[in-house]
């Protein structure tokens, strides 16, 4: 599509456009631009949920909504802003039953319809803010956001980035077939919506240059400090500053001093290969999948893929066409969900209308968050009356197991062979849920062996299985995950009086409130903490916006009220780590027998949160400042804190 403007195309070129969107948000557009929500009261029973594909409008009522909205295209201005209250009468409507209320304002700001998310002065910006700097660790999709927020407010700030360039984990992962499961018009910040996306479901290079283009639209490049890591950040109670110090590429050592650290390193940044016997005596090219060597040809080879995980169901179906041999070394197998429109490319019809219709791309956008948002998450919570023999733990898991179970018998077609084998034997969402990328087909392949073991034991030209069997393999690819749980392990932490982070959490059993602040550790603050990883369904960038917006406000309080020093305290710390356990023991994470890197060695779930989406964006809404212990500015230092 080449037109530049509605106003260029005539009724029947816009009705060939039509046709390739969207229907349930076209017709919540055409409610929004006659400001006339009937024909939503109308149609919207015919929307059977939020996914594009779940409705099922007849025909001719398609065909109306089309025509009445071609003539509300050419005949109004298609940039109007709407009115809250329309938009609030059509959010009932939008995924066939009406939305919590209180959810209501979380959608506007992803709609870009308000600014509740921003964090602006309260009355103009205080003299203190010119001398007040922060230190962002990290300029992955967490750092950007922080560091917008920061450079909206007028504070200095530094970003150190060890890498050459920013992006963070979608820099680093470069894999075949790398790309993300949550929908592209959802994986995107709700300051920089994008209506360009290629896909519904995008590949690295398109979120990589996504990321880019939010760094230079917001001129952050010149903040970030390049092939600069941090080693270790010690707090300096005396001066009540951070003294973080970090190494150059070329091996310069430097010292930073900042009233605030915020630390934006990830949590899937840390790549796991477990210690393989007779790994050092492989003479092949063997490395793992974030740390993908591009300098070795997969194709005519015969390839080892060790894990069946996210990184594995990605890069199996992609190199399968191309090596000679492809087997698969699976530990345990994986629940996979196919998705109608994971691999297909958006429409240019739905791209015009994304790019030159502001109602239709908010009306895609807050369904498309409706689609992903916590969908699945009755599947996922414990029933304490349900008991059935095949492990499920509600009726929901049992009816999502038989669908699943359904759904991989059909994908083996004729190789129902396979099926004992990728079966999994534990509840669905125990483990992250994959998206199907073909997995299933791929092991069909007359050039795929599926191989189940628990231990693999390499020689020079190949691996051994649990039964001795002897696999000549020429280059070994690990899709063996991260130390997830083993969170801000990449520099040292030094708190108040000394205290590491790591006397405080461990190897694996990190806590703080909120997932943000950790007592004894005064103003750093933490994104992608504890627990706040989205087991349910969601948008890590979402998170990020969250994080950053939570961080962004409580160092605007301090440099408002001359507050020199904020740390979380004790009390309010152990308060809410009581309620979030309480609430992740009604979440099969905890429950199930299957092992997954939600958990620790102890058996307790560190990374994923237990609340909804909706419910850690409110209570991260506002600051609690009564769960802080504040040393304003004039008090000597070394306060006797109260804990």
């Amino acid at each position: 599509m080449t037109f530049e403007n509605p106003t260029d195309i005539d009724r029947d070129e816009l009705l060939a456009i039509l046709s390739q969107g969207e229907i349930a948000s076209q017709l919540l557009t055409l409610c929004e631009l006659t400001d006339d929500p009937s024909p939503a009261q109308r149609w919207s029973s015919y929307i059977t949920g939020a996914s594009p594909w779940e409705h099922n409008f007849p025909a001719e009522v398609i065909e109306e909504i089309r025509d009445r909205l071609a003539t509300a295209i050419l005949a109004t201005n298609p940039r109007s802003q709407p009115s809250l209250t329309l938009i609030d009468t059509l959010l009932d409507h939008a995924t066939g039953s009406p939305l919590p209320a209180a959810e209501h304002p979380m959608l506007h700001k992803e709609m870009g319809l308000t600014d509740i998310d921003e964090v602006d002065w309260t009355a103009g910006k205080p003299a203190r803010a010119e001398s007040f700097t922060v230190l962002i660790i990290g300029a992955g999709l967490s750092g950007i956001a922080a560091a917008r927020r920061f450079q909206r407010l007028g504070i200095d700030f530094e970003v150190l980035e060890k890498s050459d360039a920013s992006g963070g984990t979608w820099y680093h992962n470069t894999y075949p077939g790398c790309g993300v499961d949550i929908a592209s018009h959802y994986f995107s910040y709700s300051f920089a919506r994008n209506a360009h996306w290629n896909r519904y479901y995008a590949k690295q290079p398109e979120i990589l240059a996504y990321l880019r283009d939010c760094v230079a639209a917001e001129n952050l490049d010149d903040r970030i400090s390049y092939n600069t890591e941090v080693l270790a950040t010690t707090w300096q109670d005396r001066d009540r500053v951070w003294l973080v110090t970090a190494r150059t590429a070329d091996g310069e050592i430097r010292h930073i001093r900042a009233d605030v650290v915020v630390s934006a390193a990830g949590l899937l940044h840390r790549p796991s290969i477990p210690d393989f016997p007779g790994l050092t005596d492989f003479h092949g090219a063997a490395f793992h999948a974030a740390e993908w060597d591009h300098s070795v040809s997969l194709a005519g080879k015969k390839v080892a893929l060790v894990g069946t995980g996210a990184s594995g169901n990605q890069i199996g179906p992609t190199v399968a066409p191309v090596v000679e041999h492809l087997t698969v070394f699976q530990r345990t197998a994986h629940w996979n969900v196919g998705v109608d429109n994971y691999s297909l490319d958006v429409t240019e019809g739905e791209k015009w209308l994304l790019a030159h219709m502001p109602a239709y791309e908010r009306w895609f956008r807050a369904r498309t968050l409706l689609s992903q948002n916590d969908v699945m998450r009755p599947a996922q919570t414990v029933d304490p009356h349900w008991a059935a023999e095949d492990g499920s733990i509600s009726a929901e898991n049992a009816r999502m197991r038989e669908v699943l179970t359904q759904y991989i018998v059909d994908e083996l077609g004729d190789r129902q062979d396979l099926l004992p084998k990728v079966l999994p034997d534990y509840p669905p969402f125990s483990k992250r849920m994959l998206r199907d990328n073909g997995w299933y087909r791929m092991l069909r392949r007359d050039n795929v062996d599926l191989v189940c073991s628990r231990g693999l034991r390499f020689e020079a030209d190949a691996v051994i299985d649990d039964d001795g069997v002897r696999h000549p393999i020429e280059v070994a690819v690990f899709a063996t995950g991260f130390e997830a749980s083993k969170m801000l392990a990449s520099y040292s932490i030094y708190g108040r009086d000394g205290i590491s982070i790591r006397d405080v959490w461990g190897d694996d059993d990190p806590r703080a409130y909120l997932g943000i602040a950790v007592p004894q550790f005064p103003n750093f603050f933490v994104m992608y903490g504890p627990n706040t990883n989205i087991g349910t369904g969601g948008s890590i960038i979402f998170q990020a916006e969250t994080w950053s917006r939570y961080i962004a406000d409580l160092v605007k309080t301090m440099i408002e009220r001359d507050i020199a020093v904020a740390e979380v305290t004790e009390d309010a710390c152990a308060a809410y780590n009581t309620r979030l356990d309480e609430r992740l023991a009604q979440m099969v994470w905890s429950v199930s027998p299957a092992g997954t890197w939600y958990r620790n060695q102890a058996g307790r779930v560190t990374t994923n949160m237990p609340w909804t989406t909706f419910e850690y964006w409110a209570m991260t809404q506002n600051i609690d400042l009564d769960a802080f212990v504040l040393t304003d500015t004039n008090t000597p230092s070394h306060p006797a804190l109260a804990r």
